[in-house]
C-alpha cells in the first residue's frame, strides 16, 4: 500500500449545519453579467450573474450560542429565460427577493433591486454544508432557500417553534448504554 498525503482542511470556509438561525447579510455584491473567475489553481471558468453575499449567523434558533457570529458567504443565482438573464420568482434569489421586499414583489413592475437595500438584512433561514450538484461535500455553507422567512413578528415565532418542534422529534438516546 502507498502512503499518501490527506488533507481534511477546508479551505477556512465553514461548513455549518444549523436547523434554523436568524441571519444577517453584511456585504452585497450584483453581478448581472456572466464573469470570469479566476482560481488560485490558475485555473478559471465563468460564474452565472449572481448576488454574492457575506453573511453572519446572529442567532441560532435551535441551539443558542452554537456557531454564532460566524460569516460565511453565499450566492443567489440569476436565471437564463428566453435569452435573458432574469430574477425567478421560483429560486434561492426569487425568494430572497420576496423575503426582502414582499410577496407583491414579482408582480410590481415599477420594483427594482438595489444591492445596498440587503445590507444589515435579516431573515430566518436553515444552514447547510454546502455540496455540488451530485452531494459530493464543498467547503462552505449554503442557505436552505426554501426555509427563508423574514425574520421579526409571527414568521420569526413559527420558525422557531417549527424547528424546536422538529428538534424535540428527535429520539433521545441518553439511556442507552452498552451491556456487557
Amino acid at each position: 500500500m502507498s502512503e499518501v498525503k490527506k488533507s481534511i482542511a477546508g479551505g477556512g470556509a465553514p461548513s455549518l449545519d444549523i436547523l434554523a438561525a436568524k441571519l444577517r447579510i453584511l456585504e452585497a455584491e450584483f453581478r448581472p453579467e456572466p464573469y470570469e473567475v479566476e482560481m488560485d489553481s490558475s485555473r478559471s471558468f465563468t460564474a452565472d450573474p449572481n448576488v454574492n453575499v457575506k453573511v453572519e449567523v446572529v442567532r441560532n434558533l435551535v441551539e443558542p450560542g452554537k456557531d454564532e457570529g460566524v460569516k460565511f458567504y453565499d450566492r443567489f443565482k440569476l436565471k437564463q429565460e428566453d435569452g435573458d438573464w432574469v430574477f425567478a420568482k421560483y429560486s434561492k434569489l426569487g425568494n430572497l427577493m420576496m423575503v426582502r421586499y414582499g410577496r407583491d414583489w414579482f408582480e410590481d413592475e415599477k420594483a427594482g433591486f438595489n444591492e445596498d437595500d440587503l445590507l444589515d438584512f435579516e431573515f430566518i433561514a436553515q444552514v447547510e454544508p454546502k455540496q455540488d450538484r451530485s452531494g459530493k461535500p464543498l467547503p462552505g455553507s449554503s442557505i436552505d432557500w426554501k426555509s427563508m422567512r423574514p425574520a421579526g413578528g409571527a414568521d420569526e415565532a413559527e420558525a422557531v417553534n417549527a424547528a424546536e418542534e422538529e428538534f424535540d422529534d428527535l429520539p433521545d438516546f441518553s439511556d442507552l448504554r452498552s451491556k456487557k
